[in-house]
């Protein structure tokens, strides 16, 4: 049996919003992140708020760590899909954040492929991060979600007419805003269930698209590439 890592027990239980949980060396928590984070990659990760973005200056004041080796390891992490980063401040200044599990870094580490053929337990980790989380709070959901992310269609009954649609040409306005800052990399949804031999037979790459800083960091760290605008409306119009 491998040896209890402490760092990283601390570190699932950081960013897991299990409800009640102790974060134990069974749970998905632990060993999704114990084989591709190290010890000083989660030194770094401890000493951030999870979803609070902070600089590279920041985050090396408050883990001790040089400024050089603090943004090698922060680098590293980007890369794994642990943390993520943009430049949304008013000094545009690059600024780090730990994310929640889903959505957040285990969708990421879904997307780097060839970590997840290294890795194939984050598939199990991804799917258990995906669906835990709600498990206790899911039956007294009321219809519609009441805004934690689901949406509910209620069995048996008429949906109600609107006017109003959802078409791919909504979407063309974000294109358009962020032209030239548009993505697209592995789904991490379909990239799981083909690795767990669930798999639903489209292709899992290029279909989730990021825009802005976000398809900065898919691109600089190896989880997707810049497409065009036409090429961003073709997958919508395909996927619609």
């Amino acid at each position: 049996m491998a040896e209890e890592r402490e760092l990283i027990l601390k570190l699932g239980q950081k960013i897991t919003d299990r409800i009640g949980v102790k974060v134990t060396t069974k749970d998905p928590e632990y060993w999704g992140l114990a084989g591709v984070i190290t010890d000083e990659m989660a030194e770094v990760a401890l000493s951030m708020k999870v979803r609070a973005p902070a600089t590279a200056p920041q985050i090396a004041k408050k883990c001790g760590k040089s400024l050089e080796r603090t943004e090698e390891l922060l680098q590293e992490m980007s890369v794994i899909g642990l943390i993520e980063y943009n430049w949304e401040n008013k000094d545009h200044v690059k600024q780090y954040i730990l994310p929640m599990f889903v959505p957040g870094c285990a969708e990421f580490m879904m997307m780097n492929e060839k970590q997840v053929e290294e890795h194939p337990e984050l598939a199990d980790f991804f799917e258990n991060m995906s669906r835990l989380p709600l498990e206790k709070i899911t039956p007294m959901v009321p219809l519609g979600g009441a805004g934690i992310g689901m949406h509910v269609i209620p069995v048996e009954q008429a949906i109600p007419a609107t006017q109003q649609s959802v078409s791919v040409e909504h979407i063309s306005y974000w294109l358009k805003k962020y032209e030239g800052h548009i993505g697209v990399g592995q789904c991490s949804c379909r990239a799981s269930r083909k690795a767990l031999d669930e798999g639903c037979a489209d292709d899992e790459m290029n279909w989730c698209i990021g825009v802005g800083d976000f398809a900065d960091y898919c691109r600089e760290t190896g989880k997707g590439h810049d497409i065009t605008y036409e090429e961003a409306m073709e997958i919508f119009r395909k996927a619609e």
